[in-house]
C-alpha cells in the first residue's frame, strides 16, 4: 500500500472542524472509496456525516457499499432521505437491496418512494426474495445477447448498457429469454465482426436457481472458480447475475456465524452494534445454561474420587492443568476436524483413517506434555494417558452429521473440556 492511499486523518477533522469544505471535498476525490470508508468508521460520527454529505454522488454511493453498519446508522439518521434515494441510484442493484433490507420498513420504504421508479421496482424484486437465498444476492442488469446476432451487433449492444456490474460473461437467450449459453467476453472481442453468437458461445452454461440457498451458491462459485454465475428460475429463464464479491461476502458471513457458534453462541442475525444488548445475552444465555449444568457433572465425579484427592491433596494441584490442557486439545482437535468435513477432506470412507491419525497426534502431544510435567514436577503420569482419549472423543463427537448429510456441530466445542475432565476423572 503506497503512503498516498491511506488518508490523514488529522488533516481531514482540522478541514472539518474550520468549515474548509472545498479542501475537503478536494482532497476525498484524490482517494478511493475504500479508504474514505475506513475513515469514516474512525472518526466521530459528527464529523462522519460532514465528510459524506462532501463527496460527489457516485463516489458517495461506493462509500456507503463499503462502510460498517454503525456509521450506516448515522448516516441513515443524519443525511437527508432525498440525498440517500439519489445515492442508492447509483449503487448495484444488490448493494441497494442488502443497504435496504437492513434498514427499519418505514425507513426502507421511504427510500424506496425517492428512487427512480424502475430501479426501485428492481429493486422491490430483489427483496422479494428469501433473505439467504440466490435471489437476494443477484443484479438483474445482465447483458442478454440473441444466437442469431453478429459478434458486431452484440458490441454494438453492449455500448448501449452503461448500468452493467459485470461484462466477464455475456448470456445468450432465446426469444422466451430462457438461458440457452454463455460467451466469455474474451470469445467476443478476438471474434470476426461477422461471426455468429452461436458460433461463438458455449451450450453447457452453468447456472444456479433463484431459491438456491446463499451458502450453496457461494460453494458453488468457489468450485467451478467463476466470477460470476448466472440465476434463473425453474423454468430456466434468465433473471439475473450474481458476482464474484457478493459470493465473498457469503463466506465471510458464515465463516462469522461458525466463529460464533465454536464460542457456545447462536450467531447474531444483525450487526453487532445494531443488536441491543438483550438480544446479545439471549443469543448466549441458553448454551451458556447447558454449559453450566453439563459442568456440574464434573464435580459430580469429583465426589466419587475425593477420598483419593484428601490423602494426597497434592493431586488437586493439577486438576486445572489435566482440565485446562485437555479442553484445549478437543477445542484443537473439533476445530481442525470440522474444517476438514466442511471443506470435504474427511468424509465416511476415510473416518478411520482420520480416526487414527488424531490418535496418533493425542498420542505424540500427550507424551510431550508429559515430558513438559516431568520437567517441573517429575511426575509424567497425569498426563500421558487422557491425552489420547481427549483427541479421539473430539474427531468422534462431531462426525455424525456426516451419516445425516448435516454441517458439523461447531456449537457444541465448549462441551470439549467438560466431556475431557469426564474421561480423565474414570
Amino acid at each position: 500500500m503506497s503512503e498516498q492511499s491511506k488518508l490523514d486523518k488529522e488533516l481531514v477533522l482540522t478541514l472539518v472542524n474550520e468549515k474548509r469544505l472545498k479542501e475537503l471535498r478536494a482532497l476525498l476525490e484524490e482517494y478511493h472509496p475504500a479508504d474514505i470508508a475506513e475513515l469514516l468508521d474512525e472518526v466521530p460520527s459528527k464529523a462522519a456525516v460532514v465528510i459524506f454529505s462532501r463527496l460527489p454522488i457516485e463516489m458517495a454511493g461506493e462509500v456507503l457499499d463499503e462502510t460498517g453498519s454503525l456509521v450506516r446508522q448515522e448516516l441513515v439518521e443524519e443525511v437527508d432521505d432525498e440525498i440517500l434515494a439519489n445515492i442508492l441510484d447509483e449503487l448495484p442493484m444488490d448493494d441497494a437491496a442488502e443497504f435496504l433490507e437492513d434498514l427499519p420498513d418505514e425507513v426502507s420504504d421511504r427510500l424506496l418512494d425517492l428512487m427512480e421508479p424502475e430501479w426501485a421496482e428492481d429493486v422491490r424484486e430483489i427483496l422479494s426474495y428469501d433473505e439467504n437465498s440466490a435471489g437476494r444476492l443477484m443484479t438483474t442488469d445482465v447483458a442478454a445477447l440473441r444466437r442469431q446476432w453478429t459478434a458486431a451487433e452484440a458490441i454494438e449492444y453492449m455500448r448501449s448498457l452503461q448500468d452493467i456490474e459485470t461484462f466477464h460473461y455475456l448470456y445468450v437467450v432465446d426469444r422466451h429469454h430462457i438461458l440457452i449459453g454463455v460467451v466469455p467476453i474474451r470469445y467476443l472481442l478476438l471474434a470476426q465482426p461477422d461471426q455468429l453468437i452461436e458460433e461463438l458461445m458455449i451450450d453447457n452454461v452453468l447456472s444456479i436457481k433463484v431459491t438456491a440457498d446463499q451458502e450453496e451458491l457461494a460453494d458453488f462459485m468457489s468450485k467451478y472458480d467463476y466470477t460470476a454465475i448466472p440465476v434463473v428460475d425453474d423454468e430456466g429463464h434468465l433473471l439475473g447475475v450474481v458476482t464474484v464479491d457478493d459470493a465473498l461476502d457469503v463466506l465471510e458471513e458464515e465463516a462469522t456465524e461458525d466463529i460464533q457458534r465454536l464460542g457456545g453462541s447462536q450467531p447474531l442475525d444483525q450487526p453487532y452494534f445494531n443488536a441491543s444488548v438483550y438480544t446479545v445475552a439471549g443469543k448466549r444465555v441458553g448454551w451458556l445454561l447447558l454449559l453450566f449444568a453439563t459442568g456440574s457433572l464434573t464435580a459430580g465425579v469429583s465426589l466419587v474420587f475425593s477420598d483419593v484427592l484428601v490423602r494426597l491433596p497434592f493431586l488437586t494441584l493439577f486438576v486445572a492443568l489435566l482440565i485446562g490442557t485437555g479442553g484445549n486439545a478437543g477445542t484443537q482437535t473439533v476445530a481442525t476436524i470440522i474444517r476438514a468435513i466442511t471443506l470435504g477432506e474427511v468424509r465416511i470412507g476415510n473416518l478411520g483413517r482420520a480416526w487414527r491419525r488424531e490418535v496418533a497426534v493425542g498420542l505424540m502431544l500427550g507424551l510431550a506434555m508429559g515430558v513438559v510435567g516431568f520437567a517441573f514436577a517429575a511426575l509424567s503420569t497425569p498426563a500421558i494417558g487422557p491425552m489420547p482419549c481427549g483427541w479421539a472423543w473430539s474427531l468422534l463427537f462431531p462426525c455424525p452429521p456426516l451419516w445425516s448429510g448435516l454441517r458439523p456441530l461447531p456449537p457444541l466445542c465448549p462441551f470439549w473440556p467438560t466431556i475431557g475432565a469426564l474421561m480423565r476423572r474414570w
